[in-house]
């Protein structure tokens, strides 16, 4: 099943991609067959029910193909909606449960993994036209818990999301080297974290909207250090900074740049 269920993916797939990429909820979500809706059924039967393999076409131009049990859409199936979405995979009771594999035409994104009760639900990888990909848990349509995103240009993030963004405890990989790991909050950098350059330098302390903001230390790869206060990735506020040969220079800071008097400040460290 899951072969197949592959091999339909990457057939819709294949014109997917030229579509804008837009990361937002999908259309599929919560759209289940509805056979109290008028429409033809063309199939077996039993008992004058719709039983075992059988299409049922509505009027609006929805169409499902596969297993029914005694009236309802129960097993495997695939449900084509009018505007192009897809669904192939395992139903129960008329909605998709089980493992299946969604097509969202508006966004041209594809889903493949655990559904229950019409939503995804438990472990799946949603892929995005331009690439992009996450794979991890799902509760009802939302990424919620334990996460991998993988973007296009190289970018990884490993970790927890909430509400569909990264919330909690991740490490963000960034394509050119450098690497965060920390908290996030809405899909931005706050809170405690540590970011290491891929040139050897690093930083340890809050961070704020994503900026280096608040108290921290930076240590860079030639041995110099500060600890101090930053605001927007700079400098600000007071701080300590120890050259590598040993001189420490201690005072108020402004844009990167010592505001205080050097002389004065150089003297009181001795």
């Amino acid at each position: 099943m899951k072969k197949f269920i592959l091999s339909v993916l990457a057939f819709l797939s294949f014109g997917a991609y030229t579509c804008v990429m837009a990361q937002s909820q999908d259309a599929v979500a919560g759209r289940n067959p509805n056979l109290k809706d008028v429409g033809k059924y063309t199939g077996s039967k039993k008992a004058g029910k719709m039983h075992g393999k059988g299409v049922y076409e509505w009027k609006n131009g929805d169409r499902f193909e596969g297993n029914f049990v005694e009236g309802e859409i129960n097993g495997y199936g695939r449900y084509s909606w009018v505007d192009g979405d897809v669904y192939q995979g395992d139903f129960v009771n008329g909605k998709q449960e089980g493992y299946g594999a969604a097509f969202y035409a508006n966004r041209c994104n594809v889903y493949e993994g655990e559904w229950k009760n019409g939503k995804r639900n438990g472990h799946g990888k949603l892929t995005w036209a331009n690439g992009d990909t996450y794979e991890g848990e799902w509760v009802d349509d939302v990424r919620v818990g334990e996460g991998v995103f993988i973007a296009s240009n190289g970018d990884k993030y490993v970790g927890q999301y909430e509400n569909n963004q990264r919330n909690g405890y991740g490490t963000y990989y960034h394509n050119n080297g450098d690497v965060y790991a920390g908290q996030w909050i809405n899909g931005e950098k706050e809170g405690l974290g540590k970011y290491t350059y891929a040139n050897g330098n690093v930083y340890e302390g809050q961070f704020c909207n994503s900026y280096i903001e608040g108290q921290g230390t930076y240590v860079w790869a030639s041995g110099a250090t500060y600890t101090g206060q930053f605001k927007e990735d700079m400098r600000n506020g007071a701080g300590t900074y120890t050259a590598a040969s040993g001189r420490v220079i201690t005072g108020n800071w402004k844009d990167n740049r010592f505001s205080g008097d050097l002389n004065s400040s150089v003297l009181a460290s001795r």
